[in-house]
């Protein structure tokens, strides 16, 4: 399944069209999906998270998005889903892409255009999707509210945890300001500046981008002030947000993580689409909203000073925030993609030999929250730590990596390491979206089998936590037997003669 994203960013829209959409392409990996993105040139330089994440990317204007597409490494694939988020391209440009012959999504902000598309986002508070009722045509489906919001799976990861830590706040002593990665308007600097005089604020993160106008500025704050840190575009903002009191910023993307976490704003709007995001916030007691102009800071740290004030009130507008958003819009975003570009197939599991090409797909997997509670060390794995991993594994004669798939989909991994004694230690991960279906017992069963086969092993052993209660039925289910169990762990075998066996008899289950 390939995947076309179009979105851009730079200094005057900033970057949460490319951001969002980021999030989304990356759940889409997560289900086996090959992405590229066609961007306007400077994007990149705009979010640095498009160009680390190793995603094909293609830069072209608006008037060679086609030839950008036609002309570079997918030429002549077709393409099963078109992804298109801008303010600047709308229903002439939607309607040219149908020469593609594939479905096409829209995300949008404001039910105020018409598109020519097949499904339409728009993740704003209490949006309906009554509200494109005209604007679409008859068969689009509208995933409205914030619902679909969508966040990237850290935030959903630290929900609980940033949750429980302001239940019990005994002061306002940390703020985070960030106005986007581009610092639309220039303001970061004068606001942090002015929010320097509130003594009882002790820790003032600041958050933007490399091409944010007032960097120089804030970075000279910081210099002249150890009670500010600054962050330029960094890959742990969720954990800098979970360890704040409140947010000062805009209305815009970083609003729904905010409300993820129960972390209260105080906002202010930038650009005319935000209108609709800052007026639901302030009415779901979310946020507080003030006007943008010369009085800007003084209003900012006139809210800062009364909520110091009034811890109870800081304590509901968290509660406020996290009722408007889960952290889970992007799985069923993605869940809904699923149903309208993929055909309805039988569920045909098969396994292929890993090449490189599967190296960002097996990181996301391995650092997926469920995945990661199943490992010894639960930490996130680096990118950088896992592609050189990944390269080692793949020349390492004593290893053995399967890709799972289905229906041709890539949907998860098996994993071999054999030792001189002849048996081999075998791990499976799974796409978070098939998980609960079954599948694991007939992925064992043919990554087992296909072992023995090649002569890897002479037999399998696999270890799995104790309180792993559904990893021990399906390795019991695939042919495992409890050899050795200790604390911690329970210790399966397979011997070779039993692998056969036991795929004759749930082979079926496999296809």
């Amino acid at each position: 399944m390939l995947i076309a994203f179009r979105a851009d960013a730079d200094p005057v829209i900033g970057g949460g069209h490319v951001v969002r959409c980021l999030t989304l392409a990356t759940e889409m990996q997560q289900r086996g999906a090959e992405i590229i993105f066609v961007c306007a040139t400077g994007t990149a330089d705009a979010v640095p998270a498009l160009a680390r994440s190793g995603i094909a990317l293609l830069e072209a204007d608006k008037n060679d998005w086609n030839a950008a597409l036609l002309g570079g490494k997918h030429a002549g694939t077709h393409i099963d889903l078109i992804v298109v988020d801008s303010y600047r391209l709308g229903e002439p440009f939607e309607h040219a892409l149908r020469q593609h012959a594939c479905p096409i999504l829209v995300i949008e902000d404001a039910p105020s255009r018409p598109h020519d598309c097949d499904m339409l986002v728009d993740m704003t508070l209490n949006r309906s999707s009554h509200d494109y009722a005209g604007l679409v045509p008859a068969h689009c489906r509208v995933l409205a509210g914030a619902s679909y919001t969508l966040l990237r799976s850290v935030f959903g990861e630290l929900r609980a945890g940033s949750l429980a830590r302001r239940t019990a706040v005994p002061k306002l002593s940390s703020l985070f300001i960030s106005l986007g990665l581009t610092d639309i308007g220039g303001q970061t600097a004068v606001i942090a500046r002015s929010l320097l005089a509130l003594e009882n604020i002790a820790r003032i993160i600041v958050v933007t981008g490399p091409i944010a106008p007032s960097l120089d500025v804030i970075v000279a704050l910081r210099e002249a002030s150890n009670r500010i840190e600054v962050h330029v575009d960094p890959p742990e903002i969720a954990e800098l947000m979970a360890s704040t009191d409140v947010a000062v910023g805009t209305p815009g993307t970083s609003s729904w993580e905010r409300c993820c976490l129960g972390l209260p704003s105080i906002l202010f709007v930038v650009a005319a689409n935000q209108q609709d995001n800052a007026r639901a916030l302030e009415r779901a007691g979310a946020a507080r909203v003030v006007t943008p102009g010369p009085d800007l800071p003084q209003a900012i740290s006139r809210i800062l000073s009364e909520l110091s004030l009034h811890l109870d009130e800081l304590a509901r507008m968290s509660r406020q925030a996290a009722s408007v958003c889960d952290g889970n819009g992007v799985q069923r975003v993605a869940a809904a993609i699923d149903e309208l570009a993929l055909p309805k197939r039988a569920g045909t599991l098969t396994l292929r030999r890993a090449a490189v090409e599967d190296a960002r797909r097996l990181w996301l997997w391995r650092n997926d929250p469920g995945t990661r509670a199943l490992f010894g060390d639960t930490r996130a794995v680096p990118w950088d730590t896992h592609s050189a991993w990944f390269a080692s594994r793949l020349a390492d004669p004593t290893t053995l990596i399967f890709i799972l798939e289905l229906d041709g989909r890539p949907c998860g991994n098996v994993r071999f390491h054999t030792e001189l004694t002849g048996t081999a230690t075998v791990s499976i991960a799974l796409a978070r979206h098939i998980r609960g279906q079954g599948h694991g017992a007939g992925a064992l069963v043919l990554a087992c089998r296909e072992a023995f086969r090649q002569g890897f092993c002479e037999r399998i052993e696999a270890r799995v936590k104790r309180e792993n209660l559904a990893s021990q039925r399906t390795f019991l289910k695939s042919g495992f037997a409890l050899a050795v169990e200790d604390a911690d762990y329970f210790v399966y075998q397979l011997p070779a003669d039993a692998s056969g066996q036991k795929a004759s008899r749930i082979s079926g289950q496999a296809q």
